[in-house]
């Protein structure tokens, strides 16, 4: 028997126990549910892995030098547990209104709060909607305007239970802002409404286009989800019963998806086994909107996507077709030369400090054929980068030297593969590019976030694809998928803890 099965044998009976011991307090129940379903999904995603590859959901890990055939579009067994998870939460959720409970109970068993049930199942609805919506998604492969068009209409519930229970529509002005516009409040009417509803479209689809490595679209999720978690745990004993509320709701929606999500990055972290599809980047980014619609922290939620919104902007040339756009943006495998071609540049650089371009093609020109000196620089360059390139490899061996783990083991390809798998950033042509989008990637390269090749003439020819993850590889060089799946984590940590510093430590600067 499996690892994952002995274990959900053995943990399901203690918590069911706990669960029954702590019916009263749903915040415990919750907390052990989510362990279930986090068990449930452990052992099902397995389980399901055949099935899946038999009716044709499967594709090819590009990113492995076997190119593995996985499963996809497994995010879709996670969001189903998560369902059902949550639905049988909501008789506890409410329990406290049954009239056969403690008669000392705050809640009057015959004054339902139904605004409350309302919220609740129209978050599930719309989580269900988009979990359906991306699915289809994985199936039909969709194309861009329905990949917009579907969250906004899978948002529609919340967006109707927010009107009909709250209404709220003003927003605080900034203190900077406020001699301009003579007020301290400003009511948005119909464009609050906008924008909330855009909240919804761009949280699903940024995990959605910050994607393409083992466990990325997972890993990102997890850490934005506990990032709430935490700040909803430290206010939730506020002493503002709507605030506490609202804490609550939040941790009853977030408790059973990173349940899910952690079993999910088990099997889908590097080496991966299974793919998550778009279905998981739509269930994770509506989660994340319904939170902050309905938790009422959508100011917050946005500090926690500063890196999908980064990425966003910094692939607009290519998502809006200034730049020519590649079907696949993901990062490429660099097997077949172990030094970058940036070092390479360098160390010609250094070889020849005096070499330019134009003097090169003048001589060229001139006499075909090389001289003693450019014979001699020449090979220099040669020995230079072949002493590199010796140093490298032999770093590169002792590095692979070192034994596999058991977690290995999850994946369909051989350890070896993967071993020797370095990944580097993919590039895209420049020609047909826009005149607009030359001009963004030459500000980009003025910035030094871009990795521009030009021809003799100083014209560009390519550039890397516009994602952060090839940003990371342009910036740090060649690194392992696993490597550059823990920067990009490193980054959304970071980025959790600056976002807590301004929400906590700067917003008095500009609220108060």
């Amino acid at each position: 028997m499996a690892l994952h099965n002995k274990v959900t044998l053995a943990s399901t009976p203690v918590l069911l126990a706990l669960m029954w011991q702590l019916r009263n307090e749903p915040l415990a129940v919750c907390t052990c549910g989510s362990m279930l379903a986090g068990l449930a999904t452990w052992c099902l995603v397995p389980a399901a892995e055949n099935t899946f590859k038999r009716v044709g959901l499967s594709g090819k890990d590009m990113s492995k030098p076997a190119y593995p055939v996985l499963a996809e579009s497994m995010g879709v067994v996670a969001a189903t547990i998560y369902l059902i998870a949550t639905f049988l939460f909501i008789p506890v959720q409410f329990r406290s209104w049954w009239p056969a409970q403690d008669p000392h109970s705050p809640h009057n068993p015959r004054v339902f709060s139904f605004d409350r049930l309302g919220e609740y199942l129209s978050a599930l609805l719309s989580l269900q909607s988009m979990v359906f919506l991306g699915f289809a998604d994985d199936v039909f492969d969709l194309r861009w305007r329905f990949k917009l068009l579907l969250p906004t209409i899978a948002s529609i519930p919340v967006l109707i239970v927010y009107y009909v229970g709250y209404g709220v529509t003003h927003v605080v002005v900034p203190v900077f802002m406020r001699p301009l516009l003579g007020t301290h409040i400003v009511d948005l009417g119909t464009l609050y409404y906008v924008y909330i509803g855009l909240m919804a479209v761009f949280c699903t689809n940024a995990i959605n286009i910050l994607a393409g490595i083992n466990g990325v679209e997972v890993g990102q999720s997890i850490v934005i989800a506990l990032s709430i978690i935490a700040k909803d745990i430290a206010n939730v004993n506020s002493g503002n019963a709507e605030s506490e509320y609202n804490h609550l709701f939040t941790l009853y929606l977030l408790l059973p998806f990173v349940g899910v999500s952690s079993a999910l990055y088990y099997w889908n972290v590097y080496p991966a086994r299974v793919f998550v599809g778009d279905t998981y980047c739509y269930f994770a980014g509506m989660t994340f909107a319904v939170c902050g619609i309905l938790g009422h922290f959508s100011k917050t939620l946005l500090l926690l996507f500063l890196p999908q919104v980064f990425n966003f902007v910094y692939s607009a040339p290519q998502i809006f077709g200034l730049v020519p756009c590649p079907r696949h943006r993901l990062p490429k495998m660099a097997v077949d030369n172990p030094l970058p071609r940036r070092l390479v540049s360098r160390l010609r650089q250094e070889a020849d400090p005096d070499q330019r371009s134009d003097s090169s093609s003048e001589g060229s020109s001139a006499n075909p054929a090389l001289d003693d000196s450019a014979a001699g620089t020449l090979s220099g360059v040669h020995q230079a980068i072949s002493t590199a390139m010796t140093s490298f490899s032999k770093g590169k061996s002792r590095r692979t030297k070192r034994p596999a783990s058991g977690r290995r083991s999850r994946s369909a390809s051989a350890p070896s593969a993967h071993s020797s798998a370095y990944m580097v950033a993919s590039r895209t042509t420049l020609e047909g590019a826009k005149p607009l989008g030359l001009a963004i990637v030459g500000l980009y390269e003025l910035l030094g976030i871009v990795d521009i090749e030009r021809d003799d003439h100083g014209n560009m020819i390519s550039v890397n694809n516009l994602t952060l993850l090839n940003l990371v590889l342009v910036l740090r060089g060649r690194l392992t998928e696993s490597q550059l799946n823990n920067c990009i984590l490193l980054i959304q940590i970071l980025n959790s803890l600056l976002a807590f510093f301004i929400r906590y430590r700067l917003s008095h600067l500009f609220y108060f």
